[in-house]
């Protein structure tokens, strides 16, 4: 029995030591897998692009000229981007410009008189550069701008957002996209115009034309300087007012403000003020004469002067007329038109 346990034992190990060799061999022959390599690049850094500085504003700068001209001379300013402009009249044949915290600029002489050789017409532009206010340009810029010129002067002016006041001149020429005019003691001739601002005229004679987009026209002890100046106002979102306006043409429009007048009826004129979504007032002597028609929708029509009726039609309906006279043998014509507002003539006080 010990000799068979021992026969069994020894054959145990006989088996596990083949078994053994064998795998062992069979490890020698299938060489294990190799694993691919995996190549690992640095990261990359993190490269900063410096970004270019911002060129500062140009800075402006305080800059004055003056220049010897004719007595009758024309000024032509033909773009002024921004600023406070001042242009006034003075005893001196000579033109000084004076610009604040703003750019340089130039005269030129387009014109000179054949009699005394002066300039009789001159161009004020700013020299071309990079300024704050936009690239390369011909614009005069300036916190503050102003110009003194012979009170016999004509001056045509262009600009963008400038306010303006012009001062004791002969004549006067202003169209701006934004900001507002004051005109005063111009002595020949207005022709103004305002995108977005309101328009003010005092003192002054001539053919008057103001025009403003949406803004107020206000008209203070105008006339006309020579017989039959006209006189014209009109702006679409704004009220015109006048005050003793002796020109005997008018020629009134808003089309959502109110139209203001006090003022004589002069023999003659013609009178016509016109809006449509607003309210007409006449404040005239009591004793005018003229020939009066008021046309009118939703609103009323109330005249304290008495009215000799010719024609009336104010039954229902979206137009009504009255037409008569004011007076006896006024030959000056009064027209007065509202689609949606009131009309009212009262008599003027002395």
């Amino acid at each position: 029995m010990k000799k068979f346990i021992e026969i069994t034992y020894r054959g145990i190990t006989i088996a596990v030591i083949c078994l053994t060799a064998s795998i062992a061999g069979l490890a020698q022959a299938t060489p294990p897998p190799v694993r691919p390599k995996i190549e690992v690049k640095p990261p990359t850094p993190h490269v900063v692009i410096p970004r270019k500085p911002a060129m500062p504003a140009s800075p402006g700068e305080n800059s004055e000229k003056s220049i010897k001209v004719d007595r009758d001379v024309n000024i032509t300013l033909p773009c002024i981007s921004r600023g406070s402009l001042k242009v006034t009249g003075w005893n001196r044949n000579e033109v000084r410009v004076f610009v604040d915290n703003g750019n340089k600029f130039n005269f030129t002489v387009s014109e000179k008189s054949p009699s005394t050789g002066e300039p009789v017409w001159i161009k004020i532009s700013g020299v071309p550069g990079r300024v704050r206010y936009g690239p390369m340009s011909e614009c005069l810029w300036g916190e503050d701008i102003e110009i003194d010129v012979p009170v016999n002067a004509s001056v045509s002016i262009k600009g963008q957002d400038i306010t303006s006041r012009i001062d004791s001149i002969r004549k006067a020429e202003i169209k701006v996209v934004g900001g507002n005019i004051v005109l005063r003691n111009i002595a020949n001739g207005i022709a103004a115009y305002a995108g977005q601002g309101d328009i003010t005229v005092e003192s002054s004679k001539g053919s008057i034309s103001l025009e403003s987009t949406t803004g107020n026209i206000l008209v203070f002890d105008a006339g006309p300087s020579d017989i039959g100046d006209p006189f014209r106002a009109k702006t679409n979102g704004g009220a015109i007012s006048l005050q003793t306006v002796d020109h005997r043409q008018l020629d009134v429009s808003s089309i959502s403000g109110s139209v203001t007048y006090s003022g004589n009826i002069r023999s003659g004129g013609s009178y016509n003020l016109r809006t449509l979504q607003g309210s007409i007032r006449m404040a005239i002597p009591e004793k005018s004469a003229s020939k009066i028609s008021a046309t009118y929708g939703f609103g009323t029509f109330r005249s304290e002067i008495p009215i000799n009726i010719s024609t009336e039609n104010i039954s229902e309906g979206p137009v009504k007329i009255v037409g008569g006279s004011l007076g006896v043998g006024g030959d000056a014509i009064i027209r007065l038109s509202s689609n949606n507002g009131s009309i009212t003539i009262s008599k003027k006080k002395p």
